[in-house]
C-alpha cells in the first residue's frame, strides 16, 4: 500500500472528537459560512451532530485511518443516492443542537450554489481529511483507494466528490487519482470543483 502501515476501520463512538475535526477540516470555508460561528463553537456543534449520528453527521459512514494506533485522518462517504436522505434527516438534529441557530443554517445551506453534490450510481466522499501533522504521507491517498473499494462493493461504478476551488492541493491530489472536472461552481468563498472518477 503505502511505507507507512495504514489502517482504515470503521469510525467508533470514541472517534467523535477526531471526526468532527475532520469535518470541520475538510469543510473548510463551508464550515464558517453554515455555522458562522468560531471554529470551536463550530466544532462543538459537529462533535455533538456525530454523536447523535445527525444525518450527514454520522458515525455510520465514517471511517478512520490510523498510522501506529492514532487517528490521522477521517473519510465519511457512501452510495449517492443517500445524499438527499441524509440531508434531510440532519434537520431536526440542528435545532437540539444550535437552538435557534439552526433556522441560520438551514437557511445558509438552502442558498447554497450549485446543484446535486452525486448522482444515484455514484459512491460520494463527503469528506476526507487528513491531520495537519500527517499530510503528504499518504493518507489521503490511501483513504482514495479505501473509498473506491467501497463503491465497487457497492456495485458501483464512479466515485464523486466537490472540492473548493481554493483548494488547490486536493483538487491536484484527485486529478492525480483520475477524478475528472465535471462543474464548476463559482461563488466568491463557497466555488467549488464536482469531480468524478470511472472506475
Amino acid at each position: 500500500m503505502n511505507s507507512l502501515d495504514i489502517l482504515i476501520r470503521p469510525a467508533a463512538h470514541s472517534d467523535v472528537p477526531f471526526i468532527a475535526d475532520m469535518f470541520l477540516l475538510s469543510m473548510g470555508s463551508l464550515a464558517d459560512h453554515l455555522f458562522a460561528a468560531d471554529k470551536q463553537t463550530a466544532k462543538h456543534s459537529i462533535e455533538k451532530l456525530v454523536t447523535r449520528n445527525a444525518g450527514r453527521f454520522t458515525l455510520r459512514f465514517a471511517w478512520i485511518a490510523e498510522v501506529n494506533g492514532d487517528a490521522k485522518g477521517g473519510l465519511v462517504a457512501c452510495k449517492g443516492n443517500l445524499i438527499e436522505r441524509l440531508n434531510l434527516a440532519t434537520t431536526p438534529h440542528l435545532f437540539g443542537v444550535m437552538g435557534l441557530s439552526a433556522f441560520g443554517f438551514i437557511w445558509r445551506g438552502a442558498a447554497l450554489p450549485g446543484g446535486r453534490e452525486a448522482e444515484a450510481d455514484e459512491y460520494y466522499i463527503g469528506n476526507l481529511g487528513v491531520h495537519p501533522s500527517a499530510q503528504g504521507l499518504g493518507i489521503g491517498s490511501a483513504l482514495l483507494e479505501f473509498a473506491e473499494t467501497q463503491a465497487r462493493q457497492h456495485g458501483l461504478a464512479k466515485c464523486s466528490l466537490v472540492a473548493a476551488l481554493y483548494n488547490q492541493g486536493a483538487v491536484r491530489l484527485y486529478k492525480r487519482f483520475g477524478y475528472e472536472v465535471i462543474e464548476t461552481v463559482e461563488h466568491p468563498t463557497l466555488g467549488y470543483y464536482r469531480m468524478v472518477k470511472v472506475l
